[in-house]
């Protein structure tokens, strides 16, 4: 699994691109609009709670992951506050799975926000579209 992020440098703008050795792709845009905090996050299991701050700390050595294109999940009950712990309206959350055989490691986008801001996202196979939607 390789994964790209937007800088000033490359013109991509608060973008984020997951591509594993089987040209799964998943792409995220988190740009920021207001009232809001679109990030991601890997994780040992599926959380409910969106984290106020950035946090990459299980996302390093995931070169040896590669989705699993059938599961997918947005979790109905979630925990959501903006960077500075305030509780936000609404919030939405879309997991991925990845194994490298032997264990397991869930992708997380999301997106707190106050109800009128969305982020995109997409998983393809190659050029199939497999999945879309908004956070």
């Amino acid at each position: 699994m390789k994964v790209f992020e937007g800088t000033p440098k490359n013109d991509w703008g608060e973008k984020v691109n997951f591509i594993d050795e089987n040209n799964v792709f998943v792409g995220y845009d988190m740009g920021q609009s207001c009232c809001e905090h679109a990030e991601w996050f890997v994780a040992d299991e599926i959380k409910r709670k969106m984290p106020c701050e950035k946090d990459r700390s299980n996302s390093e050595g995931l070169e040896s992951y590669r989705f699993d294109p059938e599961f997918f999940e947005q979790p109905t009950y979630l925990e959501y506050e903006d960077m500075d712990g305030n509780a936000l309206d609404s919030g939405e959350m879309a997991v991925f799975r990845m194994t490298d055989g032997e264990n397991e490691k869930f992708l997380h986008l999301f997106n707190c926000h106050n109800g009128y801001y969305d982020h995109g996202f997409t998983m393809k196979i190659g050029d199939e579209m497999k999945r879309e939607g908004y956070l």
